[in-house]
């Protein structure tokens, strides 16, 4: 028996609530696109083989399956190879994603019955953002709850729950431009850089009224041009509280290039996905592929090495196939 899980990435628009005052911290806002994609592929098998990768793929795969085996009890088997897999630490939740993949892939060959938000928290997935969970099982256009807070400086171990999930338009798609080589923040160093950063109310009220009365109307009455405003306005927001530990708004000083010559070549709204350095532009499908063209003469013009791929929104989850 065979395994194959195709998972797609997403694009994290930013937080709601940067303060936590009212006992929930983040609350994160995202979309899940059809591209770039991760498909692992499992084969049962009486040993444990990890075909060839990469060696931080293939040492993330492994520690994973450890903390599994561990909590279930089982003696890791199968043979695991990935046909490709979305970029690591470019702000596309490319560890969400493979954590999950693998979870789904692991549980069903050992037929172990567990749900993903119990399989995310095992994984260490999910420690401030729900978005990965929920595009992962149901793709889509989500908002999460945030981080329950405890105390203080204490959370609820429990990933943030999905407020809302809603499809995105078909016709709205997304052009990314992904810098070659640079990565951005992520685990311990994502973990420190977040205890140096300041609460603050007067950007978090901001981001909220931005999302109840610009950014949902917007989607629900499929207003292409109002939405991008609000993306757009609210990335800047969040780069702006997030400003102490990225050296600006963005994470790469050639973002504000991009994404200022995406806006300015007909983009809706353009924004820096989580801590980058991916950046996206929001278009209409009509316009997605001249805006991609512009992009690409622009990072040849300016020597910017990096990837320019148009993909549109996923309104599904990841697709799950058991083969005999």
């Amino acid at each position: 028996m065979k395994v194959k899980v195709t998972t797609s990435a997403r694009l994290h628009l930013g937080f709601m609530d940067l303060n936590g005052d009212l006992g929930r911290l983040y609350g994160s806002i995202g979309v899940t696109v059809k591209t770039p994609q991760t498909r692992l592929i499992i084969e049962d098998h009486e040993e444990l083989i990890i075909t060839e990768m990469d060696w931080p793929l293939k040492k993330r795969i492994s520690s994973f399956i450890k903390t599994f085996s561990s909590c279930f009890k089982l003696i890791p088997r199968g043979i695991i190879s990935l046909e490709k897999y979305i970029p690591e630490h470019k702000g596309l939740g490319s560890g969400s994603q493979l954590g999950l993949a693998l979870a789904a892939a692991l549980t069903r060959l050992c037929n172990v019955k567990v749900n993903n938000h119990d399989l995310a928290r095992m994984a260490g997935r999910g420690l401030r953002s729900g978005i990965g969970i929920t595009a992962f099982e149901k793709g889509g256009f989500i908002i999460d709850a945030g981080k329950r807070m405890l105390s203080s400086k204490t959370f609820c171990p429990d990933p943030p729950s999905a407020l809302m999930r809603y499809s995105f338009p078909s016709s709205w798609h997304f052009v990314l431009v992904i810098p070659e080589k640079k990565v951005g923040l992520s685990g311990e160093q994502e973990k420190e850089a977040m205890g140096f950063i300041s609460p603050s109310r007067k950007i978090s009220e901001e981001i909220c009224r931005l999302v109840m009365m610009q950014l949902l109307p917007a989607l629900v009455e499929d207003d292409l041009e109002k939405f991008g405003n609000a993306v757009s306005e609210i990335d800047r927001r969040t780069g702006t509280f997030f400003k102490p530990v990225q050296g600006g708004i963005y994470s790469e000083k050639s973002s504000y290039a991009i994404i200022r010559h995406m806006t300015e070549s007909g983009a809706a709204g353009a924004g820096q996905s989580s801590w980058g350095p991916a950046v996206y532009g929001l278009t209409h499908e009509k316009d997605a592929v001249r805006l991609s063209e512009q992009m690409k003469e622009f990072l040849e013009r300016k020597n910017i090495k990096g990837d320019v791929i148009i993909t549109q929104p996923r309104n599904r989850g990841a697709k799950i196939e058991i083969i005999p």
